[in-house]
């Protein structure tokens, strides 16, 4: 904990770090509380707000690695640190931590500090409900939450996590499709040090159709994320920081209808244009608009999509984005990628037997790329496969595999990508992380 209070103090290396999980294998390396004597440095950090075993779930956790490297799991509650893991990932490999082998349950929200760079996040799953989420590793000071709803049936939830050993504080600015929010018992939240705290926004706010937070960190550190339950099944998806382009490789699947929800935390109206680029055919300026300051705007896309597509969000202001997927027995929410890159890790996808796994690739750029993806276990490369993406298209991959920790993703030029899981009617889309350049 200290280190990572001092990698953030000094701006150390931080690493993009998302996820998606994988059931227990027997290969997974063995987990140790020990602590060698001359410890490793942190070159990166993760930050998961949200991770359980509550009730019937069986909680995940999910870690992949390009290079060999040294994971520490800390899992505070309380004000203390209620224990610590340790294992290794050597080489390009990934890796599944089964949550229900901790000696306690229900909610655990973890720190994650490596030795090198790594991508890690959660899953979650019942009989009828999936949901995986990503593990930042960047704290910025505002954070957007757009997407949630208060319907008659939906229960959202906001869970805030402070991982260091001073307390937080934060205000939290609701908005629905309208109009800001006012609610005096969001200002000024205190989160302990080394906790979280879950606030019930169905009880607050019900009713509503549409609903975006913008969360300002006014002390410390805080990691917020949404979990929206439905009838059956449940979407988790966590704080995105601001950025002017946003990309999409998955919009929708398994039938669900798609929402686009944009989330402006100016003080100034922000313009903004949505490209479509098909399996055929591709489209700029498929949608324009304004989002005034400080609000959100949530566009319905399904009767605007005559083929599979990716979207390309472009603003002339920093802003939030995410992609909606519901349907009467399931939801899934996806932050866009507002990086593109060569190489992806995408923990998690092709782990569950008994589920679907589906790799979306898109291709923005005015030329054709290849790309080469493998599946990856603790021992390394499992199975692969390679496939070309014209320029200005999207490209679904069947994986078609089961029981790999994740997939390595790596392209001839720099693009985004996109994952989805399903198993029965449940949907979880999935927050691939790019890997820095070079």
């Amino acid at each position: 904990m200290k280190r990572l209070l001092m990698l953030l103090l000094v701006g150390g290396l931080f690493t993009a770090v998302f996820f998606m999980p994988a059931p227990v294998v027997d290969e997974t390396p063995a987990v140790t509380t020990t602590v060698p004597d001359v410890e490793p440095s942190i070159r990166a950090f993760a930050l998961c707000p949200w991770a359980s075993t509550e009730g019937a779930f069986e909680g995940l956790l999910g870690i992949m690695a390009p290079n060999d490297a040294a994971a520490t799991l800390t899992f505070p509650s309380s004000g203390e640190v209620r224990e610590t893991r340790r294992l290794e990932l050597e080489g390009l490999a990934g890796v599944t931590f089964d949550l229900g082998s901790m000696p306690f349950e229900g909610q655990m929200p973890l720190i994650v500090e490596f030795t090198a760079d790594a991508s890690v996040g959660v899953l979650a799953y019942d009989d009828v409900s999936l949901v995986g989420a990503g593990c930042p590793s960047s704290v910025p000071k505002i954070w957007l939450l757009p997407g949630g709803s208060t319907r008659p049936g939906e229960i959202l939830e906001l869970q805030l996590f402070n991982p260091f050993p001073e307390d937080a504080r934060v205000t939290v600015v609701m908005t629905n499709e309208n109009d800001f929010e006012p609610e005096p018992s969001l200002e000024a939240i205190t989160v302990n040090a080394l906790s979280w705290r879950t606030i019930d926004i169905t009880a607050l706010l019900p009713l509503r159709e549409s609903l975006s937070a913008i969360i300002e960190v006014e002390k410390g550190v805080v990691i917020p994320t949404f979990l929206q339950t439905g009838p059956e099944d449940s979407a988790l998806w966590t704080g995105v920081e601001r950025a002017e382009l946003w990309e999409f490789p998955l919009v929708t699947t398994g039938g669900l209808d798609a929402a686009l929800v944009l989330s402006n935390p100016n003080s100034l109206d922000v313009g903004f244009a949505v490209d479509r680029f098909g399996t055929r055919t591709s489209e700029t300026d498929l949608i324009e608009g304004v989002i005034e300051a400080g609000k959100h705007v949530r566009i319905q896309l399904t009767e605007l999509l005559t083929e599979p597509s990716g979207l390309q969000v472009r603003a002339d202001g920093l802003i939030g984005a995410v992609i909606v997927g519901e349907s009467e027995q399931a939801r899934a929410v996806t932050a866009g990628a507002h990086t593109l890159s060569a190489s992806w890790l995408i923990p998690g996808l092709g782990s569950l037997a008994d589920a679907e796994h589906e790799l979306w690739i898109l291709n923005t750029s005015a030329e054709q790329v290849t790309v080469t993806y493998a599946a990856l276990n603790p021992n390394g490369t499992d199975r692969s496969g390679k496939v070309a993406v014209a320029a200005g298209s999207v490209r679904r991959v069947n994986l078609g595999i089961a029981d790999v920790s994740g997939i390595f993703v790596q392209a001839t030029d720099p693009i985004s990508v996109g994952a989805s899981i399903r198993r029965g009617n449940a949907v979880a889309y999935l927050s691939p992380v790019p890997l820095p350049e070079g």
